[in-house]
């Protein structure tokens, strides 16, 4: 793959990810991890491994009315390694429709068998959740 593909590929990556959450599919969200990916926010680490990023994903997904919206990516490939730097604005979808916090994903991803992984995503919440 040459860059502008791998970009395009963790992109993707990137929405199926929003998508899986959004619309409530922890297994989705879960393969959207290498095998011994992390989940961190507001400086804690949340979940390590796909064991503990499903129970984690089954715990909050159906607590959440939510559409994750990513903006101003900028993705850098490095061979099979990346690094993904998007801003997040975290938008309600319950009763009234809202913005309820922004932030800042910083993520590292590698390549496993040819599809691009989270490695390490770390969310940086601008607010308070």
């Amino acid at each position: 793959m040459n860059a502008i593909a791998d970009q395009l590929a963790i992109r993707q990556v990137v929405a199926k990810y929003n998508r899986a959450f959004d619309y409530g599919d922890p297994e989705a969200w879960v393969a959207t991890f290498a095998a011994d990916g992390t989940f961190a926010m507001g400086g804690k680490q949340l979940a390590a491994g796909q064991e503990a990023l499903l129970a984690f994903a089954r715990k909050m997904i159906p607590t959440m009315k939510v559409k994750h919206c990513t903006t101003d990516a900028i993705v850098e490939v490095d061979g099979d390694t990346a690094s993904h730097d998007a801003y997040l604005i975290l938008v309600d979808t319950g009763d009234k429709v809202s913005v309820v916090n922004s932030g800042r994903y910083r993520d590292q991803l590698v390549k496993v068998n040819g599809a691009w992984k989270f490695h390490s995503r770390v969310v940086e919440i601008d607010g308070k959740m």
